[in-house]
């Protein structure tokens, strides 16, 4: 497996973001809104109103304990995802984790220290299969715990439904027998 290095600029927030009213207001996951372009203006709207104007594909979110507590709605991720964007943080929720890794962000937790190695505005390059984090703004360097192999086989392929797309491209057998099942 090839490694997971992203590059890009730091959002920094605090402990505690909620999904819900933190990353994506809540009316999203109660009309069940799933399309990343009506998501992604509303991302951190709540907690950072200029977010929007700011944010670019590729971008991290550094955060520290409990981001993306609450309840596990994934609108946030969704939105987060198809702009490629990345997480270091210090914890999250287990349910939250397993939605991250659903829609295929690169997350690292276990990152204390992070929102003292970068600043809102920093650029940095994560290798996520070792750790190793540069801070290119600043010319430091920091090492985190790196991401699982089978978490950075889902980031890399685009999350749950990109891993099940390869696993079908190299089976086709299975696909054809899909298509024999509707018949």
């Amino acid at each position: 497996m090839t490694p997971l290095v992203r590059r890009g600029r730091c959002h920094v927030f605090g402990d505690q973001v909620p999904l819900d009213e933190g990353v994506m207001p809540f009316r999203f996951a109660i009309e069940r809104v799933t399309d990343p372009k009506a998501l992604i203006p509303h991302l951190f709207e709540g907690m950072d109103p200029g977010f929007r104007e700011r944010v670019k594909p590729g971008d991290f979110v550094i955060a520290g304990r409990d981001f993306a507590c609450g309840k596990p709605h994934v609108q946030g991720f969704i939105a987060m995802a198809a702009l490629k964007m990345s997480v270091l943080c210090v914890s999250m929720p287990y349910k939250a984790m397993r939605r991250t890794a659903a829609e295929g962000l690169a997350v690292l937790v276990g990152c204390e220290g992070a929102a003292a190695f970068v600043g809102t505005g920093d650029e940095i390059e994560v290798d996520f299969s070792t750790g190793e984090a540069r801070n290119l703004s600043r010319a430091t360097t920091a090492r985190f715990p790196a991401m699982p192999p089978i978490l950075r086989e889902l980031a890399g392929n685009g999350g749950m439904r990109g891993v099940l797309a390869a696993w079908l491209r190299d089976h086709p057998e299975q696909a054809a027998a899909k298509e024999a099942a509707k018949a």
